[in-house]
């Protein structure tokens, strides 16, 4: 498996049997994630000033898959919700593009604004839970705003999340999203506790606790997660008002797949799913 997409499919079976609210949720992640994030980081790509000269000799790499759908994003205003160490959005500030990052780790934070200054280029770091950003920080008027890989899971009500999406988006922004196909994380990487339609949250691996070693993977705190069937993320999304354009499944993707899928399964089952919305112009 990928070590960069973490270890999220290590779920434990501790299901609550009553429906944790987001504030309790987002309190306990905040906690998870607030835990050696920056030493797995190094761990995973070198300090800041080190991992600085591989997006700087190749910043379209990082963000390859996103460039496909949009226009040149030289003077955009981009968020990055939930952007972790920042990765992205250094990618996407190097070719031009007025970054925000809004993330619940202070760890993650200090790694990504190191990591902006040894490219050269600035970042805008807001570190708060996504749904209770201050007000003199609120979100308006971006081109783009990202949230990809293994974040959906962290919201028991996806509304008001894309409802944030909405209003931050200018008329004609996009919005992509790009996470782990629910059939994948719900059913094959379950193996046989796999249910489709679970709606229960459950307790998990931090997403970083791969990249430690094994007596600091048994002191840390675990998330908590809820995931979402993929007629649920649809259903959610067009709620907000915002409207579908593309829906693209991965095949072929053999990191989205636990170590002990079956080999050869991510040529017969999607690992992961992009989705291309925008935000409709005013009549």
């Amino acid at each position: 498996m990928n070590k960069e997409l973490f270890n999220i499919w290590d779920v434990y079976d501790c299901s609550r049997g009553d429906q944790m609210n987001q504030e309790k949720i987002s309190e306990q992640n905040k906690k998870s994630w607030s835990q050696s994030a920056y030493k797995a980081w190094v761990n995973r790509h070198g300090y800041p000033n080190e991992y600085a000269q591989t997006l700087k000799k190749d910043p379209v790499n990082a963000v390859s898959h996103y460039l496909h759908y949009m226009d040149n994003v030289k003077g955009k205003k981009i968020a990055n919700l939930l952007g972790s160490k920042g990765k992205k959005a250094v990618s996407f500030a190097l070719l031009g593009a007025d970054v925000t990052v809004v993330d619940i780790s202070h760890d993650n934070q200090k790694y990504a604004l190191e990591l902006a200054k040894a490219t050269g280029v600035k970042i805008k770091y807001i570190v708060s839970d996504v749904l209770m950003i201050p007000e003199e920080e609120k979100l308006a008027d971006f081109d783009y705003i990202l949230l990809e890989l293994g974040v959906l899971h962290y919201f028991v009500d996806l509304s008001p999340l894309f409802a944030l999406i909405y209003n931050a988006l200018k008329p004609g922004g996009v919005f992509i999203l790009r996470d782990f196909h629910p059939f994948a994380a719900k059913v094959v990487n379950a193996g046989e506790k796999g249910n489709y339609f679970e709606e229960t949250v459950l307790e998990g691996a931090v997403a970083s606790s791969s990249l430690l070693s094994e007596r600091e993977r048994s002191n840390l705190e675990k998330v908590l997660v809820r995931r979402w069937t993929l007629g649920e993320v649809v259903t959610s999304v067009v709620q907000a008002g915002l409207e579908i354009k593309k829906l693209e499944e991965e095949k072929g993707v053999r990191w989205a797949f636990s170590d002990g899928a079956p080999v050869g399964i991510e040529n017969r089952v999607p690992g992961l799913f992009t989705m291309i919305t925008s935000k409709p112009f005013k009549e």
